[in-house]
């Protein structure tokens, strides 16, 4: 386990959240295309929703894990892990039927094969030390049941303006799960572009994120063998 690492993402985290707008047209745009693909996703799972277990790495306030709610997963089959505390007092607060921890991911207090659905949203981006990023990978696979699934959303291009994240290219999926099928598709206008498009942005969002080449994230699943 890298303390110094996980010191150093909570640290960013607690810097970057007092700034971040979350309530601009651009990011409100990406996040419900993101959730809208999904939905869509979800329908494409081998796991009957009903009699699932999802665990959500990284499960900031829950928000992902109400999502799934929503789609028919019941409350006492969703789980949450995130290093930051403040966060999962919030997501508790606002979910208090789900079962949320605190920790850090490198060591998941879940026994092995618990879950059918892993979900793993911009958490390897974030991770800039390659054996936290490993162990953090190995944590997940122990976790996951025979023939589960990982969702998987994160960022495929470098951000100049960030050094406190890399990107996560399918090369990099493949050396972290490398007994995984990937199944990925690229999603998501570049950041930087789609929080400058201003009232403009249900016009012009759409036309843009067309260009496979302006997409920064991939959103698919990783499928285990069974």
């Amino acid at each position: 386990m890298n303390n110094e690492e996980v010191d150093r993402i909570r640290s960013v985290y607690a810097r970057w959240e007092p700034t971040y707008d979350c309530s601009n047209a651009g990011y409100l745009r990406s996040l419900g295309e993101r959730d809208d693909r999904l939905r869509g996703l979800l329908s494409r799972l081998p796991h009957n929703l009903t009699r699932c277990r999802v665990l959500d790495v990284g499960c900031g306030y829950g928000s992902l894990l109400n999502l799934f709610h929503e789609q028919g997963v019941p409350a006492d089959g969703l789980f949450g892990i995130d290093l930051l505390l403040n966060r999962i007092q919030v997501a508790r607060k606002r979910y208090p039927s789900f079962t949320l921890k605190e920790g850090n991911a490198e060591q998941i207090d879940f026994p092995d094969k618990r879950f059918d659905v892993v979900t793993v949203f911009t958490v390897f981006s974030s991770i800039l030390d390659r054996g936290m990023a490993e162990n953090v990978a190995l944590s997940i696979a122990r976790v996951l049941a025979s023939g589960g699934t990982i969702i998987w959303y994160d960022m495929r291009y470098p951000n100049p303006w960030n050094r406190n994240v890399r990107p996560i290219t399918k090369r990099r999926i493949r050396e972290l799960f490398p007994s995984f099928e990937l199944q990925l598709e690229s999603l998501t206008l570049l950041p930087p572009l789609a929080r400058h498009l201003g009232p403009a942005t249900n016009c012009i969002y759409p036309l843009l994120v067309k260009v496979p080449v302006l997409r920064s994230h991939y959103l698919g699943l990783l499928r285990s063998a069974a």
